[in-house]
């Protein structure tokens, strides 16, 4: 296939990383359509925050207008300040600070409610995101394009189709059955608070600063944060200020009677609680606060490695092919990286520079290697952090009290994202 003069594209799925591409083909004037199943832009829509790194900030900036990437810059969050690992009984392990950058340039890490994020992408997009179109499945033309088919009985018809639609992608079944994810053996359940005066007092100082590790007994994990604007400045996308946590571990762990996913509100924070007799009580009242309708309880997941494929004109961005766990926070950065590289792509082959199958090639044999670099990475701290025998607990807070004495090794925790 020959580079592709009038390119359009077809991109499944709305979300951080297919509307971050939509934007950068618009500008490019590239014609791209982008199909989303929820019915909705405020279906599913949880207000859990990212935080996005330097390289998210720089693919953001990449393929947004600038109107959008300053609004998302105004929209962010009071900056992370520190990393901080802890026991269950709040001993410090490792403190890591994180030094202050300027706010307005384009590579500082900045935490931004889901909400606010998928709000600004969406801006601009009305005449290109289309609602309510559950993917079913692809077909390539005689011609060299590629047709997709909706639940709802329509087609669109495109030269390249771009799969965004997240871990359990419609797109990658088709295209690469052979492509799996695996049970981690860990379920996690969330949950958040809205802060008041009270909800301040009580939660550990250290949660402010940025994201707050504690290492539980054996093989439980607790993670915490908070989301707080500049006084007098809260985002106008997302007004809530508030503390989310996540508890994790093995379905015997937590004494699991249920499948995961049959937990609901209060019954999951139940079973959180029952876990917590041993840990700090101040750590206990943040599951106590927990609002029951923000609990989520799921299953951890990750992407298992596949090998570059025969490349066409149907490629994946994101999630749907490189899912990872929670617990190195890459997920969406790594996404927003595959957005902008696919971009650049593509608008080489619609510029007639390069020839649309070797040029998707590279796009796609480049993100295999770091994607699947991400997904290890976070499944080595994932098994780091839920560690169940005594010699690798030891070994990992040996560790931490180690580089918290020499701050020269903190450099191994910390990870471009």
């Amino acid at each position: 296939m020959s580079a592709v003069r009038n390119l359009q594209v077809m991109v499944i799925g709305a979300g951080t990383g297919g509307l971050c591409l939509a934007h950068g083909l618009v500008a490019a004037g590239i014609q791209v359509r982008v199909f989303e199943r929820d019915r909705t832009p405020t279906d599913r829509l949880q207000g859990y925050r990212l935080t996005i790194s330097a390289t998210g900030n720089r693919s953001l900036q990449a393929c947004l207008p600038k109107a959008n990437f300053d609004r998302f810059v105004a929209a962010s969050a009071i900056a992370n300040t520190a990393v901080n690992f802890l026991d269950h009984e709040i001993h410090r392990l490792l403190r890591i600070p994180i030094p202050p950058t300027d706010p307005g340039a384009p590579e500082s890490v900045r935490p931004v409610s889901r909400i606010a994020l998928r709000r600004i992408l969406l801006e601009g997009l009305s005449e290109v995101v289309s609602f309510d179109k559950a993917f079913v499945s692809f077909e390539r033309a005689p011609d060299d394009r590629v047709t997709a088919h909706f639940a709802d009985g329509s087609t669109a018809t495109a030269d390249v189709l771009v799969g965004a639609d997240g871990a359990g992608s419609r797109v990658r079944g088709q295209l690469l059955p052979q492509a799996q994810r695996i049970d981690t053996g860990i379920v996690a359940i969330s949950g958040r608070f809205a802060l008041d005066e009270a909800a301040r007092r009580d939660t550990p100082a250290m949660v402010f600063e940025g994201p707050t590790l504690f290492m539980g007994p054996p093989g439980q994990f607790m993670f915490a944060s908070a989301v707080e604007y500049p006084k007098g400045k809260p985002s106008p996308y997302d007004r809530d200020e508030y503390v989310m946590w996540g508890f994790s571990g093995r379905p015997r762990t937590l004494d699991l009677r249920v499948p995961i996913e049959h937990l609901t509100g209060e019954s999951a924070k139940a079973v959180v609680l029952a876990c917590m007799n041993a840990w700090h009580p101040s750590l206990r009242r943040l599951v106590e606060r927990a609002d029951a309708a923000t609990m989520s309880c799921f299953e951890v997941k990750s992407a298992q490695m596949v090998e570059p494929w025969q490349t066409g004109n149907v490629t994946l961005l994101g999630d749907a092919l490189h899912n990872m766990t929670p617990f190195q926070g890459m997920g969406a950065n790594t996404a927003l990286r595959d957005a902008a590289a696919l971009r650049q792509t593509l608008v080489s082959v619609g510029a007639g520079e390069q020839e649309l199958l070797p040029a998707m090639g590279a796009y796609e044999r480049n993100m295999i290697d770091y994607g699947f670099a991400a997904v290890r990475a976070s499944l080595a701290n994932m098994q780091r952090l839920h560690a169940e025998s005594t010699l690798s607990r030891c070994a990992t807070k040996t560790m931490f009290r180690l580089a918290d004495v020499f701050p020269p090794l903190q450099a191994i925790f910390r990870s471009e994202r």
